[in-house]
């Protein structure tokens, strides 16, 4: 894996992140508000727009040798537990990536925001992301019941944290 760094997205990475997204791989795992299978390039388009300037949280690229990937914060009306968000295009997975995005994101928000712990979701079908959730030392901390449908049946959102503490020791013993 080359050096990965994550900076603000701008008007020019729309395109794309919108042809990442739009992998069939990534339906339910995409990060988007209102969510959905089959998304068209126009719909993927317009909600990637809408991440160059939130009102409340941040969008980044990430990037090595290129783009590989997009990171989302949250945090609406609560700085003290942002959420974030991780999407790797699917043809740079299994490299990296996505533990380098999350532990930058998770510096950045409590270097610099007053977030106490950094939350998360995974839908409880996709074996991968509980995986790698764990493999992060995230905690899970609850279930949203029957937070979406996925081949005709109910599946839960999985919801796991970083509490700041857990994260002051992963990044000395980084160090």
């Amino acid at each position: 894996m080359s050096d990965l760094h994550l900076r603000p997205i701008e008007p020019e990475d729309v395109a794309t992140i919108a042809a990442f997204l739009a992998h069939p791989s990534l339906d339910g795992r995409r990060g988007l508000d209102r969510e959905r299978t089959n998304q068209s390039s126009a719909s993927l388009t317009k909600a990637i727009e809408g991440m160059i300037e939130p009102e409340l949280g941040a969008t980044w690229v990430a990037e090595a040798d290129g783009v590989v990937g997009v990171v989302r914060a949250d945090w609406w009306w609560d700085a003290l537990s942002p959420w974030i968000h991780v999407v790797i295009d699917p043809q740079h997975q299994r490299q990296g990536h996505g533990t380098g995005a999350v532990r930058q994101a998770l510096d950045h928000l409590f270097l610099n925001t007053p977030a106490m712990v950094i939350q998360g979701g995974v839908p409880s079908w996709d074996e991968a992301g509980l995986a790698f959730a764990a493999a992060l030392g995230a905690l899970e901390v609850g279930r949203k019941r029957r937070a979406g449908v996925r081949d005709g049946v109910y599946f839960d959102q999985v919801e796991f944290v970083v509490q700041r503490v857990d994260w002051e020791g992963d990044r000395a013993a980084r160090r």
